[in-house]
């Protein structure tokens, strides 16, 4: 077996709550999400835009809906927003 590494981070609870239900939702998890990150970076050998600031810094919505589309768990339509899914999900849910 390839010997592993071990991750730790720290963020926000509130975050971290809603990207695990993200990810429950989309039937995967953190681990594996970020496996797929580390997967990216490695064969493009560019770091995505959400995860960098570029000429101007990212809101936590762009930076959440950028990683959403890029591990493929709930690409956003045009017009979409983080928030507008979130109010949609929240309705059903009521």
């Amino acid at each position: 077996m390839a010997a592993t590494a071990m991750l730790n981070v720290r963020m926000d609870r509130s975050l971290k709550i809603e990207g695990d239900s993200v990810l429950a939702r989309a039937g995967t998890n953190a681990s594996d999400a970020i496996r797929s990150l580390y997967r990216h970076m490695e064969d493009s050998q560019m770091v995505p835009e959400c995860c960098v600031g570029g000429s101007r810094a990212l809101s936590t919505e762009e930076k959440r809906a950028a990683m959403r589309d890029l591990v493929g768990i709930a690409p956003l339509k045009s017009g979409e927003t983080v928030e507008s899914l979130r109010a949609e999900r929240l309705a059903d849910i009521q």
